[in-house]
C-alpha cells in the first residue's frame, strides 16, 4: 500500500474509534508526568507538524538533517489537556490529511534518494546507526510506524480495527 493510502485508511477509521472513549478515559493522567490520552492525541498532532516540514524540506536539502523537539514540553505549551477532545482529533484529522496531500504528491525521486547525512539516528522512533544509508521514505514509514503505535495506546483494539 502507498504511504498516504495507508495514512488515508487510518483518517477514515481512527475519529470514530477516538470519539467512543469516555473523557474521563480521556482526560485521566496514571501519573502527573504521563500523558492522558487527549495529551497523546495531541502529541500525535504536534508529531504531524513536524514532520510535514521535514517532508516539504526534504525536497530542498541535499541531505534528511532535521532538528528534533522537545515532545513533553509541546504537550504542557499546547494545553492539550485543557482542551475538548474534539478540537484535538480535528486538528488531528486535518493535519494528517494535510499531510497525507504532501505524501502522494512528492517525487518518487525525492522519497528514494539515498543518503548517509541525516538525524535519523536521533529524531526516529526506529533509530537507525548515524551514517547509515536512508531516504525520505524512510522518514515517512517511520512517522506511520510511530502514529500507529501511539493510536494502539490510544484505542483498545486498534490493529484489529484499522486492519478490518
Amino acid at each position: 500500500m502507498v504511504y498516504h493510502q495507508t495514512l488515508n485508511k487510518i483518517i477514515a477509521t481512527v475519529p470514530a474509534q477516538i470519539k467512543a472513549i469516555d473523557q474521563a478515559t480521556m482526560n485521566f493522567k496514571p501519573k502527573p508526568a504521563k500523558w492522558s490520552k487527549k495529551e497523546l492525541l495531541g502529541h500525535l498532532v504536534d508529531s504531524a507538524y513536524n514532520n510535514h516540514q521535514r517532508f516539504l524540506r526534504a525536497e530542498e536539502q541535499d541531505n534528511l538533517i532535521f532538528q528534533g523537539y522537545d515532545q513533553d514540553d509541546w504537550v504542557i505549551k499546547n494545553n492539550y489537556q485543557n482542551r475538548e477532545t474534539d478540537e484535538i482529533l480535528n486538528l488531528w484529522i486535518l493535519s494528517n490529511q494535510h499531510l497525507s496531500v504532501l505524501i502522494e504528491n512528492l517525487p518518487k525521486s525525492i522519497l528514494k534518494k539515498e543518503t548517509t547525512e541525516h538525524t535519523f539516528h536521533k529524531i526516529c522512533m526506529n533509530l537507525l546507526k548515524e551514517d547509515e544509508p536512508t531516504s525520505l521514505s524512510y522518514l515517512i514509514e517511520d512517522y506511520i510506524f510511530h502514529l500507529e503505535y501511539h493510536l494502539a495506546q490510544l484505542i483498545t483494539d486498534y490493529r484489529q480495527i484499522v486492519i478490518m
